[in-house]
């Protein structure tokens, strides 16, 4: 009786993990990636947006962005460490432990800051196409490897 007891506990425990995983996504695809800002996850009260921008940042021809927005809808202040890694017809940028990638902000309580064209906060953008540098290929996906909350 208490084993089976033990093995319906973990069962159930095990199935909540999985529920709460399908709704926690880290990945967005490249065709659901749009102009308005998606939810790609939250953990401990931050949330993470991205968003997909054309700027014009002085060539004949426009860049484009994907813009990251990180709300803290905590009280306090809140130390955000975070890595994407950007997919490009089966070839990683971000992919692996390196420190170029890595991004860490401080976001005050119940605030949110966001990536935009003038590149104020340059940790918030990322590069997915550069029309003059075609090698690196057409953008598939953008998926977040880190995400701690301190």
């Amino acid at each position: 009786m208490k084993q089976s007891l033990i093995i319906k506990s973990i069962f159930l425990i095990f199935t909540a993990m999985m529920s709460l995983n399908g709704f926690s996504q880290n990945a967005i695809t490249a065709d659901k990636l749009t102009q308005d800002w998606t939810l790609l996850t939250t953990k401990d009260g931050v949330e993470v947006y991205l968003k997909q921008e054309k700027c014009n940042v002085g060539a004949p021809e426009a860049f484009t962005y994907a813009f990251i927005r990180l709300v803290n809808t905590n009280t306090s202040e809140k130390s955000v460490e975070f890595n994407f890694q950007m997919i490009f017809d089966n070839n990683c940028y971000g992919c692996g432990d390196t420190r170029e990638t890595k991004q860490m902000l401080a976001i005050p309580g119940s605030t949110s800051v966001e990536g935009e064209s003038s590149m104020k906060i340059g940790e918030l953008a990322l590069l997915i196409n550069n029309p003059y540098q075609l090698e690196s290929g057409i953008l598939e996906s953008i998926n977040m490897d880190i995400l701690n909350i301190k």
